[in-house]
């Protein structure tokens, strides 16, 4: 299987937030403990900094 890798948009802070909020729920990735909603993950996004990017896999 081949895989894309790319930078996130805001289109993908719904699918990310999603992935953060199982990690929050299984208490296995983050010592967060209130879910995420996408509207957050898109702030997140847009306050990166280009030298830390987010990147995808698709």
């Amino acid at each position: 299987m081949d895989y894309r890798i790319r930078p996130a948009t805001e289109a993908d802070a719904a699918a990310i937030c999603l992935i953060y909020n199982q990690g929050i729920e299984d208490r296995l990735a983050t010592l967060e403990t209130e879910l995420r909603t996408p509207d957050e993950r898109r702030q997140w996004l847009r306050a990166r900094s280009p030298r830390h990017p987010v990147i995808v896999a698709e």
